[in-house]
């Protein structure tokens, strides 16, 4: 399924996170690092990287998953949904973790999924409620290794969670080159019907071309998690999204790969090098691989995702969805709708009859919550104002959502730890320009003007 994604590209440098815990059992160097005052923490393992602030590739690929051993010691233990996947934790991530558990089951928190820096979705959710959503999920689409770096979903990730006390959410829409044995062919992609040569199996396979590719690709998602990780930005991370379909790369296309297990493969070697080579401490794990056919060991995720587009207006509570997923992962796990088209209507999902345990929802960006124009530009009035897309919600309906006892937004959330409630600066910039149009009502009273 396509989605309307920004593809612009700008150049910075990758930052160097090694002035961290100095455990050699990465293999990586150790030496400075380049995070501000406010951000130092104890960190994972370092990521080794070149004169450049470029992965290292020989200390890289020094390192290989066992795949077959990981297996094993996955399989020797029972799934035990009541702490995070990770022996990693740090207590930041581990208060958001018993959070969302608490609340699971009771509630549905609010999302959003992040589309660019003129933030018109979180603007008309602010306009018609006074509110904003409680998550927003960011993409690592722009972190990859041979084509410039841009790092403004890291940067406005950190300002939500550090200045909004918002919860943080990631996807990675994983490019790679479109042809991997002819260097005159350039460019990258994740769809793969844009990908003229790059194989799935040659992926988790070392010694190719494209497992140096993912290698590198792997670390150099590392340095941004570690930035992250390093502002006490806890993630729900959730990497080779869609997986039940075969139109991103590293879905289960078809026969061969499902006999394969290539997909698979490749989720443990990711989960591997981030959990147990670098020792990330600040990720809650989520895996949308959506059928049986894309099943990984429930050791290795801590929230099953569901991604619903449905062809027609539907804001059900999505039952059949759900009970394809329950079908799937243990009973311990959470569940969520990780991406949408329509936001499901609470009243049904928590309805005396509903069998449905929803941990949040989260519409995709553009035309899914903005009046856009067919190809997919959003509307906008003069001083850049956008409206609803009636197509898919009414204001009444989105105020209903929002204001809903079981629902929860930005405001509702407790104060996590190391953060304050600063009003966006784009609400704040908006505001000034909009007076007539702020909300009477606004429910960011809380929160207070840089």
């Amino acid at each position: 399924m396509r989605k309307f994604l920004a593809t612009l590209l700008a150049v910075s440098m990758i930052a160097s996170l090694c002035a961290c815990n100095n455990n050699t059992e990465s293999g990586a160097d150790s030496g400075e690092s380049s995070v501000t005052e406010e951000e130092k923490k104890p960190l994972s393992n370092p990521v080794a990287v070149d004169e450049n602030g470029n992965v290292d590739m020989k200390v890289a690929l020094s390192y290989e998953t066992d795949i077959d051993a990981l297996i094993k010691d996955l399989e020797s233990r029972e799934p035990d949904g009541s702490k995070p996947v990770s022996k990693n934790t740090n207590p930041e991530t581990l208060a958001l973790f018993n959070y969302l558990k608490e609340n699971y089951g009771k509630n549905i928190f609010a999302g959003q999924q992040y589309f660019q820096d003129g933030q018109y979705e979180q603007i008309v959710y602010y306009m018609e409620t006074g509110d904003l959503p409680a998550i927003i999920g960011f993409d690592m689409i722009f972190s990859h290794g041979d084509q410039g770096i841009n790092d403004q979903h890291i940067e406005d990730a950190i300002k939500w969670h550090t200045q909004q006390n918002g919860i943080v959410a990631f996807c990675w829409h994983w490019k790679v080159p479109v042809d991997i044995e002819n260097d005159d062919v350039k460019g990258i992609a994740f769809y793969s019907d844009e990908i003229a040569n790059f194989s799935l199996k040659n992926a988790v396979t070392p010694g190719t071309k494209e497992y140096e590719v993912v290698i590198r690709d792997i670390d150099t998602i590392a340095l941004k998690l570690q930035r992250l990780e390093a502002a006490g930005v806890p993630v729900l991370w959730r990497p080779l999204h869609e997986a039940s379909g075969g139109w991103f790369w590293w879905g289960v296309k078809d026969t061969d790969t499902f006999k394969g297990q290539y997909y698979q493969k490749l989720w443990y070697m990711v989960f591997d090098r981030l959990e147990n080579y670098h020792k990330l401490t600040n990720l809650i794990w989520v895996w949308n691989g959506q059928a049986k056919k894309a099943e990984v060991n429930a050791n290795t995720y801590d929230i099953g995702g569901m991604d619903i587009y449905p062809d027609t207006v539907d804001h059900s509570e999505q039952s059949i969805k759900y009970s394809t997923l329950a079908s799937i992962m243990p009973e311990s796990k959470m569940a969520t709708i990780s991406e949408c088209g329509y936001i499901p209507d609470p009243d049904k999902v928590f309805a005396a009859d509903s069998k449905v345990n929803w941990l949040y929802f989260m519409p995709w960006n553009g035309e899914f919550v903005c009046k856009a124009t067919a190809t997919g530009a959003i509307i906008t009035s003069l001083g850049g104002t956008p409206s609803i897309n009636t197509d898919r919600m009414s204001s009444e309906f989105l105020k209903g959502v929002y204001s809903h006892d079981k629902v929860i937004t930005l405001s509702e959330l407790p104060d996590f730890e190391g953060t304050e409630k600063i009003i966006p600066e784009y609400l704040y910039l908006w505001e000034l320009q909009n007076l007539d149009k702020s909300p009477e009502n606004s429910k960011l009273k809380d929160y207070k003007k840089e």
